[in-house]
Parts: C-alpha cells; structure tokens; sequence
C-alpha cells in the first residue's frame, strides 16, 4: 500500500507543479462588463489560444459575469472570472476543463480588487468500497484547432486503461482526496464527450425559448423551424415558417417566411418572405420580400419592398419598391422606385417616380422629377432636371441638365450646362464653361447697332440678340429682340464659318409691339482671328419679314427697316411677307 500511496502523491505533486508552469501561468488581461461567460471564454480563447472544454447541459454559461484582470496568470485570473458563478475549472492535458461546482460558495462582490480567493477542497464523500486506479503516463495531445467562437468547445478525454488496487476498510484521509480527484476525472470525460444539439431535424415553439429546443434555442440549426408568434433559432438549414416574427442568430439557408418579419444576424441565402419585413445583418443572397421594408447588411440578390430597401454596403442585383431604394455602395444592377433612389457609390440603372441620387458613377438613371450622380453616368432621363458628372450618352429634362465634367453626349432640355462639351447641348440656354462663348458688336441694314451673346459647344450653340436703329430724329424709333441658335465649321486655326438662324421681333415706336412684326435670317458668317481673344466676321444674309404692324397713315403694311424687296407679297389681308439679301460685319470678343 505504502509504495502506491507514494507514487499517487509524487503524481499529483508534479500534476500540480506542471499546470502551474504551463497554461495556467500564461499571463493575461481582460475586463468584461454584465458579459455571458460564454463570450468572456471565447474572448479569453480568441486573444490567449487557451481552449476551454465545457458540456452546456453540465455548465451554465449564459450566466453573467463581471470581472476585470490586469496581467495575472491564467489561474488566478480564472478564479477571478469564476468567483461569482458556480463553476469549477481544471487543466487537464492543454484543455482548461470546466464543470458546474453547485457547493461552492460564491462572493457578492463586484469589486474591481484582484483577489484570489483560496481553492475549496471537495468534502469527503461516505466511507464505501473504494477503488484506487493507478495513474499511467499519457502521451501529450496535440493542441486542438481553435475553437468557433459562436459554438462550444467540446473535449472528449480518452482515459487510460488501469488496473485497479481494491481495498478494504478506512482510508487515510489524505487518500480519499486523492480519490475523490481521480473520480472527478472520470467525470469530466462524460461531461465533455457529449456534444451540444447543434442541429436537428426540426423544432416548434410558440415563444422565444418556449418550445422543442427550450432555453438552447439559439444555439440550435434547424432543418424546419414552425414558430407559432415569435421564434428563435440559432440557425436555419432548409425552411422556416413563422406566424408573427422569425429570429436566427447566424445564418439562414433555404427557405423562410413570416407574418411579421423575419430577421437574419448573420448571413441570408435563398428567399425571404416577410409580411412587413426582411432583415439580414450579413450578406444577402436570393430573394427578399416584403410588404414595407427590405434591410441587408450587403446584397447580391433582388429585393422587393412595397416602400423601401434598404442596404448598408454593395447591391449587386436589382431594388423595386413603391417609394425608394437606398445602397450605402455601389448599385451593380436596376433600381426602380415610385418616389427616389439613392446610391453611396456607383450606379448601372436607376429609375424613379421622383428622383434618383447616386454619389458614384451610374450608367442609367430615369425619374419623374430628378437625377443626381456625383459620379459618371452613361443616360439619365428625369421629368424636371438631372445631375452628373461625365456624361457618356446623355441626359434628357424639361428643365435643366447640368453635367459637372465632360458632357459626350447630349443634352436636352430648357437650361443646359457643362464643363466641357464633345457632344451637342440643345436648349433655350446652353453654358459650357469650356465652350464656345462669345461676344459680339455688329451692324446690318436692318438694325445699325447690335450686340450678340452666343452661349454652347461648336457643334450647336444659342444667340441672345438686341439692337436699334438709329433715331431719324423726329421721336420715332424702332428696336428689335431676338433669339438664334448656330454651329461652327473650323477652315484654319485663324478662321472659321459661322451657319446661323435668327428671329427677331421688331417694335416700332413702342417699347414693345404685339402685333407679329419679325425678321427671319439665314446668316453665313466668315470670321478671321485678329488676335487671341479678337476676331472680325463680315457675311452676307437672307432674310424674310412677316408682319401684320399697319401704317396707322396708310394703312399699308410695312416696316422701315426693310431696305429693299426682292419678294413682296400679302400672304391674306392681315399678313404681309418680304423677302432681301443683306450683310452682317463686326467684331467678335
């Protein structure tokens, strides 16, 4: 008895002294606050590689811990951790194993002081027929792979064969302890061989953790989930159908579909059916649909919403809804909205009641009120205006386009304006900054004193004209407003040819006549550079006059600036038409 006693109390000495050297004295540092225990383990096993073995149906690890530790070793750390809770730990092999300890006494203090309180030595079981097993050397396990952070670590000890040494009668007490360890080892190795219910074939609930799968609910994958208000899983691998609202904490694959909504924290790939709403916290991949609002956290997947989707990232497929679409990023695929759609990056092809917003590069934007890009864009149609900034195909409004870079298409609508122009601008107003805009002084035969502003790109720019005629001095007077649009052939570096049109209302000793009183010209215009910012143009025009302004003297119709007829005939008896050449000359800034 003597040699064994010996070698059972050399063993556990030296079980002791090497915890202490190993994992037990690595040195850490940590603060949780009201945590799980089961995510201050995790956490302690991400940072330190230190796996933990527990059996959730042994141990309760939801249970709340607060603790905080500055550079201790691992054990007293641990006690730290535990004083609070009612649980045990261990060091067997490379594994800190923990079991549910329901006599320790724990301490009500929530103190910040690090103290190690002394280890409670398990009371003496009742003398009965006892069995010694004498220990054998094992072979050092290799360090397990580390463990998944949402799951528990499970260790199944595979314990030596022993030959057991049977006695009779009263132990020393000291041998007792001993074996009452030896037992507690034994133990351990039911706990942790029996793994938790990750996944099962189906459960039904009626609650949260009221159901099939009780307080383990959101630790649990489903294959089918029935959830008669409000279910909680821990993850869906198949289908899920819920009254009200649908819960899983990680991901969902398959099919799911709830009255109310259904809310996926991790990753969501297949299709999703909500009443009101979808909400994915991870990637989307599939189908979303839902009677008010679609969320994800990224989406490669087509998303349907009576009023909005929503996601925070990338959208890589298509958004409808009735009022509007929101992407965080990029928008590679269609959005179409009743009322807007919105992008925090580029964007293929929107297409709104109201309005479109992309902050990146879009291809196709088209809305009932408004485009907005703040990146390139290929075509935006809107109902009142639109915004980009290189446009390659070109932007069509009844109010304004504005494209802040380079405008290779065109532009239609009332107001245009770019920076720079290879395309053609058509509107009443055309400004390109880097354009063609120039000033001009001129004299003709009709009016002898004009100025011309001419707005818009060689191929298609707008004129904005006034002129008079000088005051025979008798009180009378006449002036005239007009408007035109031309283009601009280049013969050298030094000249160039100007083919316009003009119309020009002229009142005759009013400020302004309504009677139809216009002059409609056909210009050809030579101009040669005389310097960088000077040129002279001189050419000939054709013009045509339609009035129906009487001789209040006479009675007949016609104007004094008319110079000359080659045609003068009364189109009826109101309206009288005139046909001449005449010359344009002056200068242009």
């Amino acid at each position: 008895m003597r040699p064994i006693l010996a070698i059972h109390i050399l063993f556990f000495f030296s079980t002791n002294i090497l915890a202490q050297d190993g994992v037990l004295s690595k040195r850490v540092t940590f603060e949780y606050n009201n945590l799980r225990l089961k995510d201050a383990l995790a956490d302690i096993t991400d940072r330190y590689q230190i796996p933990f073995s527990y059996s959730t149906e042994q141990v309760n690890v939801r249970q709340r811990i607060t603790a905080k530790v500055v550079d201790l070793p691992l054990s007293e750390a641990l006690d730290k951790l535990l004083e609070n809770v009612k649980v045990a730990y261990m060091k067997v092999g490379n594994h800190i194993v923990l079991r549910s300890d329901p006599t320790k006494a724990v301490s009500k203090s929530t103190g910040s002081k690090q103290s190690v309180p002394k280890k409670r030595v398990p009371d003496p079981e009742p003398e009965q027929q006892t069995v010694l097993v004498k220990q054998q050397e094992t072979p050092e396990e290799a360090p397990p792979s580390k463990p998944h952070t949402t799951q528990d670590s499970v260790l199944a000890l595979e314990m030596p064969d022993a030959q057991p040494v049977r006695r009779d009668g009263d132990m020393h007490p000291f041998d007792e302890t001993l074996l009452n360890f030896e037992k507690w080892r034994y133990q351990s190795d039911s706990w942790t061989r029996r793994p938790p219910h990750e996944k099962r074939v189906a459960q039904v609930s009626v609650l949260p953790f009221i159901g099939t799968n009780t307080k383990e609910s959101d630790d649990v994958t489903n294959n089918i989930s029935m959830n008669l208000l409000w279910g909680v899983n821990g993850g869906v691998d198949g289908m899920e159908f819920g009254g009200g609202i649908n819960m899983v904490r990680n991901n969902m694959n398959g099919f799911q579909v709830a009255g109310l909504g259904n809310k996926v924290n991790n990753d969501m790939t297949g299709t999703q059916f909500g009443g009101v709403f979808n909400y994915a916290g991870g990637i989307t991949r599939g189908f979303q649909a839902a009677g008010v609002v679609n969320y994800a956290n990224r989406a490669e997947a087509a998303q349907a919403a009576g009023i909005a989707n929503m996601v925070r990232g990338d959208v890589t497929g298509m958004q409808t809804s009735g009022l509007f679409n929101v992407a965080g990023g990029d928008a590679r695929g269609l959005q179409a909205a009743g009322f807007f759609n919105k992008t925090g990056g580029d964007s293929k092809v929107q297409a709104a009641g109201g309005f479109n917003r992309s902050r990146g590069s879009s291809r196709v934007q088209a809305a009932g009120v408004f485009n907005l890009s703040r990146g390139n864009t290929k075509l935006q149609v809107g109902g009142l205006f639109n915004s980009a900034h290189d446009v390659k195909i070109g932007q069509f409004s009844t109010l304004l386009n504005r494209a802040r870079g380079d405008m290779k298409g065109l532009q239609i609508g009332l107001i245009n304006i770019s920076d720079t122009v290879s395309g053609v601008p058509i509107g009443l107003i055309n400004i390109v900054k880097r354009g063609y805009n120039k000033f001009e002084i001129y004299g003709s035969e009709i009016l002898h004193g004009n100025f011309q502003l001419k707005l818009g790109a060689n191929r298609f720019y707008n004129i904005f004209h006034v002129g008079a005629r000088v005051p025979p001095g008798d009180g009378s007077y006449i002036w005239g407003l007009g408007y035109g649009i031309g283009t601009v052939t280049t013969l050298s570096q030094r000249s160039t040819l100007n083919w316009e049109l003009m119309a020009i209302h002229i009142s005759e000793n009013e400020p302004w006549t309504n009677n139809l009183n216009s002059i409609g010209e056909f210009r050809w215009l030579w101009n040669h550079q005389l310097g960088s910012s000077i040129g002279f143009f001189i050419g000939p025009t054709a013009n045509v006059m339609i009035s129906q302004l009487r001789n209040p003297e006479t009675g007949e119709i016609r104007s004094p600036v008319v110079p000359y007829t080659l045609f003068d005939e009364d189109l009826n008896r109101n309206t009288n038409l005139k046909a001449w050449v005449g010359v344009n000359a002056g200068f242009r800034f």
